[in-house]
């Protein structure tokens, strides 16, 4: 089968064909494809090259990304419902821009030989009900992003985070040690990270 097979295969969230796909161990490279308008449904996307992906207005539902590489992969305006990316093997100059997320996740990815991921920018995005976990930050941008609801547990490193504001947020680890902030606000959060300033705002609607 051919790398357009894989592409059909996710466009039309058949995992039975992706699979097999994967298991005959050819053209499981997407490098520099772009995906527009896009819906994928349940399926699990594992152990192929997505570097220099570019994801435009497309709606993933119960889609799960695990031990995939996203090197420079650029996510645009896209919704994430029930989604989960999981120990992705390269995060580095990864872009999310303007998407929404709803009950996802972002955890445990593999970062590079300290563990830490590189460049990840994460950029005027909504997330509700979702978890982010043991990540490791280097150079990287959290900028104008509304969390509401889920789960934030150690989370540290180099990041620029600029207006980020915490709703409700159950805070385990959130190091900001190293982080620049500015114009950061939390609200009904379990625990409040340094640099962050204490706001009785309103939720914010996803």
């Amino acid at each position: 089968m051919s790398q357009k097979d894989l592409v059909k295969a996710i466009q039309s969230s058949d995992e039975s064909i992706f699979n097999q796909i994967v298991s005959d161990g050819k053209d499981t490279s997407l490098e520099g494809e772009s995906f527009k308008n896009s819906q994928i449904g349940a399926m699990r996307i594992h152990t192929i090259n997505m570097a220099n992906t570019e994801w435009e207005a497309c709606l993933f539902d119960g889609t799960t990304f695990d031990n995939v590489d996203l090197e420079g992969a650029f996510f645009n305006g896209c919704t994430f419902h029930d989604c989960h990316f999981i120990n992705i093997k390269n995060f580095s100059d990864t872009a999310f821009d303007g998407c929404v997320w709803k009950n996802s996740e972002i955890a445990d990815p593999q970062g590079d030989e300290d563990g830490k991921i590189e460049c990840l920018e994460i950029s005027n995005c909504q997330f509700r009900d979702c978890i982010l976990r043991n990540i490791q930050f280097a150079e990287s941008t959290l900028q104008s992003l509304s969390f509401s609801g889920g789960k934030i547990d150690n989370i540290s490193g180099d990041a620029e985070v600029k207006s980020v504001a915490l709703r409700n947020v159950e805070v385990e680890k959130f190091d900001t040690s190293e982080m620049t902030l500015s114009n950061c606000t939390a609200s009904g959060c379990t625990n409040v990270p340094k640099g962050f300033v204490l706001s009785a705002g309103k939720r914010c609607r996803v």
